[in-house]
C-alpha cells in the first residue's frame, strides 16, 4: 500500500471514555466562555458497534470524516464554533477510530458505509439530514445522496476528494511537486522503521504528518492541525488495513455518474490552494442540480482549520441566507 496516498484523505477533541456521558466543555476563543454540551455513545449499527460524538444542541449536522481508514478527531476542535449554533454529530466509520473493526472484512466498502450512515440517520431520528463530508467523507456523502436523495435536506462537500481517477492522479502529482526531498527521505525512513511496523502510535502519526503537510497552505501548522489526534496501536493498524482495502476503489472511478438524483441545495467549499484540481470541484458542481461553489483564500485542504472564520460564515450563510456576519 502507498502510505503517501493515505495522507491526502486526512487522518481523521479526543473522545471521552464513558459511553453516554454528558459533559461541559469550555471554549474560550475570543475571550468568551461558552459551554458546549458533548454526548458520546456507542451504538450497534449493522452488526458493528459505532462510536458517535455529538457537540452542541441546535439543528443537527452530521459530519463525515476523511480517510478511508481515519476518524473524526482531527475535525472536532475546528467545529466547536459551529457547535455554538448547531449540533455537530461525528461518527467513526466501521473499522475506524473507536468504532469496532468488522469480523467480515468484505463489509468494508462504499455500499456498506452508505448503509451504516442510513442506519445512523434512523437511530438519530433525523428525517432529513444536513450532511457534510470532508475529503473522502464528501465522496461518501455523494454516494449516500445518490441512493437516498429524499433523506437529504442540505449537502456540504468540504474539500471533496477527486471526482474521478484522472483528477486523482493529478492531485498526487501536485502533492509530489510540493514535497521536498528531505520530507520524502524522512517519510521513507519512518515507514521503514521497526516502530512503524509495530504500529507505534507516535510513529504512525509522525508519518502521517510528514506526508500530509503538503495539504496545508502553511506547512508549519501541521502539528497544530493534528494536535487532537489520538492513535492507539489498534486504531493505527486498523487505519492502514481499511485504507488498503478501500484503495482499489479509486483506480478507475467517476463519482459524477447518476449525481442528478441529488436535488437538495449543495455547498462545495474548498481552499484556493488545494492539491485537488479545481476542475474536479467544478465537475461536481456541473453535475449537481442545485450546487454552489465557494473558494476560500489562503487555504488548502483544511479550510475549517486554515480559514475557520470564513468557513463558518459560509456554512451559516448557506444554511440560513439571513445570517449576518
Amino acid at each position: 500500500m502507498n502510505f503517501i496516498r493515505i495522507c491526502f484523505f486526512t487522518i481523521t477533541i479526543i473522545a471521552l471514555n464513558s459511553c453516554g456521558d454528558k459533559t461541559k466543555q469550555d471554549n474560550t476563543q475570543q475571550n468568551t466562555e461558552i459551554a458546549i454540551e458533548t454526548i458520546d455513545e456507542n451504538v450497534s449499527i449493522n452488526g458493528v458497534s459505532h462510536y458517535i460524538k455529538k457537540m452542541g444542541t441546535g439543528e443537527p449536522i452530521v459530519v463525515l470524516h476523511g480517510g478511508p481508514g481515519l476518524f473524526h478527531n482531527y475535525l472536532a476542535p475546528h467545529f466547536e464554533k459551529l457547535a455554538e449554533k448547531y449540533q455537530i454529530i461525528f461518527y467513526d466509520q466501521r473499522g475506524c477510530g473507536k468504532t469496532d473493526f468488522p469480523k467480515d472484512t468484505t463489509s468494508i466498502n462504499i455500499d456498506q458505509f452508505v448503509e451504516d450512515l442510513e442506519a445512523i440517520r434512523t437511530h438519530l431520528k433525523i428525517e432529513k439530514l444536513i450532511l457534510a463530508g470532508h475529503s473522502f467523507g464528501a465522496i461518501l456523502a455523494v454516494n449516500y445522496g445518490k441512493k437516498y436523495p429524499n433523506n437529504l435536506k442540505n449537502l456540504i462537500l468540504i474539500s471533496p476528494a477527486p471526482a474521478n481517477s484522472e483528477y486523482f492522479d493529478q492531485m498526487f502529482r501536485n502533492m509530489q511537486n510540493k514535497r521536498t526531498d528531505e520530507d520524502i527521505k524522512n517519510l521513507v525512513k519512518v515507514m521503514s522503521s521497526k516502530d512503524f511496523d509495530k504500529r507505534n502510535p507516535e510513529t504512525v502519526l509522525e508519518a502521517i504528518k510528514i506526508g500530509d503537510k503538503v495539504n496545508l497552505a502553511d506547512q508549519s501548522k501541521i502539528d497544530e492541525l493534528y494536535a487532537s489526534m489520538n492513535f492507539t496501536e489498534e486504531s493505527a493498524n486498523n487505519m492502514l488495513i481499511v485504507n488498503s482495502i478501500m484503495e482499489k476503489n479509486f483506480f478507475n472511478y467517476n463519482i459524477t455518474e447518476n449525481m442528478t438524483a441529488i436535488e437538495c441545495p449543495t455547498l462545495i467549499i474548498l481552499g484556493d490552494l488545494d492539491n485537488v484540481p479545481f476542475a474536479s470541484s467544478q465537475l461536481l458542481q456541473d453535475n449537481l442540480q442545485n450546487a454552489r461553489l465557494e473558494v476560500l483564500q489562503h487555504a488548502a485542504h483544511y479550510p475549517f482549520f486554515e480559514a475557520q472564520k470564513e468557513f463558518n460564515a459560509s456554512v451559516k450563510n448557506f444554511l440560513n441566507p439571513e445570517y449576518e456576519q
